[in-house]
């Protein structure tokens, strides 16, 4: 009687937190994207333009918080701007970066300027991304297994490796582990046959 009462109370936990993990992703405007193929944890994507507000995460408070200030208003048209997913994280030569992406209804001429000198707005262009899916604790540069994986795909597809690994978040701090969604990305291209 015990073990049934300790199963159907971890039986409601988890199917609340699938819920609450539910409801505060599926809120969000996910980054375009189209799957061009998929094997297991792997898909291939392609980007469109992606307009991003990134700063450096290297000065104190991780990033985070002056990237949605930028969104709450702290923009030069004293704007709200809706949150979306994922969060991207990337490091390239020392310097760790954090990236929002903005609304896909948003132009480049849409976009205003950020208010604190240490956010920028950038886009990123177009391109095809190897994207290896996970679960879990956020790992900076992804698990050594999404990493050997994504490598190993990349390879075997004969595709090339035009970035380092970034991390896309897609749920709150607060969402158990077992239930975030996590991402990995490598910028590919298909290498060009020799003649």
């Amino acid at each position: 009687m015990i073990k049934l009462l300790l199963f159907l109370l971890g039986a409601i936990v988890i199917t609340g937190c699938a819920t609450v993990s539910k409801i505060s992703r599926s809120g969000y405007e996910e980054a375009t994207h189209k799957v061009l193929s998929k094997n297991g944890n792997i898909q291939l994507r392609s980007y469109p333009d992606l307009q991003l507000v990134e700063t450096s995460m290297n000065q104190g408070d991780g990033g985070f918080m002056r990237l949605f200030r930028y969104i709450d208003q702290g923009n030069s048209k004293t704007e709200k701007i809706a949150m979306t997913t994922p969060v991207f994280t990337q490091k390239n030569e020392g310097i760790e970066t954090m990236a929002f992406v903005l609304p896909a209804s948003m132009s480049s001429n849409d976009v205003p300027e950020p208010l604190d000198k240490n956010v920028r707005v950038r886009t990123r262009p177009t391109g095809l991304y190897a994207v290896y899916r996970y679960s879990g604790k956020r790992v900076d540069g992804g698990s050594n297994k999404a990493k050997r994986e994504l490598k190993n795909w990349i390879l075997n597809n004969d595709y090339e490796q035009l970035s380092d690994p970034i991390n896309a978040y897609y749920d709150t701090p607060w969402t158990p582990p077992f239930l975030r969604r996590n991402e990995l990305l490598i910028q590919v291209n298909k290498k060009q046959k020799k003649t």
